[in-house]
């Protein structure tokens, strides 16, 4: 009875991994265009910013997955750091996925923080065995006081697939 249990337990994680791709992380480059201001945030419409960051990719079901990422880029302001989980929505497909998503998170500059959210869309191929390369867009909006600061993120990167 022990060793029928302890089977069992053993096999449990995975038959729960197996219906879901692996974790990955990734880093990616690209621009931001930024648009607006708000208090302590300032911009020149649209004036291009060289933008990067990492990327974790957390799929929680083949269709669903989570990804916790930091941005980095620059605005009249000073250097800007976003934070964010984005729930990315997959469209799985044989060697090229499509996903659509919600990003809310938090950015950072200088003495100033506040809430962003966005919507993305992309799609990651398959490059060879545990590598893919990734290209998406990001629409988000900061929110400070009354006003907000809206930034276009368009990005390409890899992916190192565990």
């Amino acid at each position: 009875l022990a060793a029928i249990l302890l089977v069992s337990a053993a096999a449990l994680p995975v038959m729960a991994q197996s219906s879901a791709n692996s974790v990955g992380l990734g880093v990616a480059v690209g621009l931001a265009f930024p648009q607006g201001s708000t208090a302590g945030i300032s911009s020149t419409d649209w004036k291009t910013s060289f933008n990067w960051g990492f990327y974790v990719n957390i799929p929680i079901i083949s269709t669903l997955h989570l990804t916790p990422s930091s941005e980095l880029h620059r605005l009249d302001g000073g250097n800007v750091t976003d934070f964010a989980l984005a729930f990315k929505f997959i469209v799985p497909l044989p060697r090229f996925d499509l996903y659509a998503g919600l990003v809310p998170g938090l950015t950072a500059v200088s003495d100033l923080i506040a809430p962003n959210v966005g919507l993305l869309a992309g799609g990651s191929f398959r490059l060879v065995g545990n590598l893919d390369l990734f290209v998406q867009g990001k629409y988000s909006w900061v929110f400070e006081g009354d006003e907000n600061l809206r930034v276009l993120h368009a990005n390409t990167g890899i992916l190192f697939v565990f």
